[in-house]
């Protein structure tokens, strides 16, 4: 099932003007969040979840190679190998424009400055039960102004209190510390279906428990730096049929364009342009 999102997102996305762009930069530079409300269309809100479903009882029955089951049962890994609809969210203007002011690097060279160098890291759909203690993404605190990542989230289901919503540390992404496990001045991110919330992955965040046990879909996407280790090997696990119909801008963003070479008989930079692009996925493998 595909929804068609390529060529049509100003379709199934809310417009978003320059103003409101700059103030949603401002809130994740200063408090290292902000919400888009009512991002997605409604009718794409419910063909996403519709396809999450799709997926959801054989994730539930998982088991790894090892033969043990899935730990956790309340997500869906790897949406950028499900379907291509997933893959297009992450390349609206909107989007895509937060995430080059956020994580461009701007010396990268083998691209245009114009476009995206920043690449996706990991890419599920959750809907938690257990309360989670904060944390950051990052795995590491660091000083500065400058994000290392940024998680980009769809709501397709209501987040409540009572529903196990996120909950954040406002500012806590500029200390350099690990989130505190204690800390109890925490503000809970209410959000609707179809909203987007983003977050600097230094962020100290977590989840309430979900004590009414109701669905609360979420898609969430860890986008990083092209020079960071990616929690999936994406480009050896892409399928064909979606690498296929991919543009050269979404093959870079899926890392493609910053697979690291054999050795230098092949090129010398782990960074390369869309020239480094190839027919297929197997292509890549000699």
């Amino acid at each position: 099932m595909s929804t068609d999102v390529e060529g049509k997102m100003e379709d199934v996305v809310r417009s978003v003007s320059d103003s409101e762009a700059i103030q949603h930069l401002k809130n994740l530079s200063v408090f290292g969040y902000t919400r888009v409300e009512s991002f997605l269309d409604r009718t794409l809100v419910e063909r996403l979840k519709l396809l999450v479903e799709s997926y959801w009882d054989p994730a539930r029955t998982y088991l790894y190679s090892n033969g043990e089951p899935a730990k956790d049962k309340n997500v869906i890994y790897n949406l950028q190998n499900k379907d291509k609809s997933f893959i297009d969210l992450l390349d609206g203007p909107f989007v895509t424009r937060v995430l080059m002011e956020s994580l461009n690097d701007p010396y990268y060279y083998f691209l245009p400055p114009d476009v995206p160098n920043y690449v996706l890291s990991n890419y599920n759909a959750r809907s938690s039960v257990e309360r989670l203690d904060l944390h950051i993404d990052s795995y590491i605190p660091v000083v500065g102004k400058r994000a290392l990542s940024v998680q980009v989230t769809y709501m397709l289901d209501d987040q409540t209190e009572d529903n196990g919503c996120t909950v954040v540390a406002p500012g806590s992404h500029l200390s350099g510390e690990f989130a505190d496990r204690e800390m109890s001045t925490v503000e809970p991110v209410i959000s609707r279906a179809g909203d987007l919330v983003m977050w600097d992955t230094r962020l100290w965040h977590g989840t309430r428990a979900n004590s009414v046990q109701q669905s609360r879909w979420a898609l969430l996407a860890r986008v990083t730096r092209w020079w960071m280790k990616p929690a999936v090997d994406i480009p050896r696990s892409l399928p064909d049929e979606i690498y296929r119909q991919l543009s050269p801008r979404q093959k870079a963003l899926l890392g493609f364009c910053a697979i690291p070479p054999i050795d230098e008989t092949l090129r010398i930079n782990t960074k390369a342009g869309y020239e480094v692009l190839r027919t297929s996925v197997a292509d890549y493998s000699g």
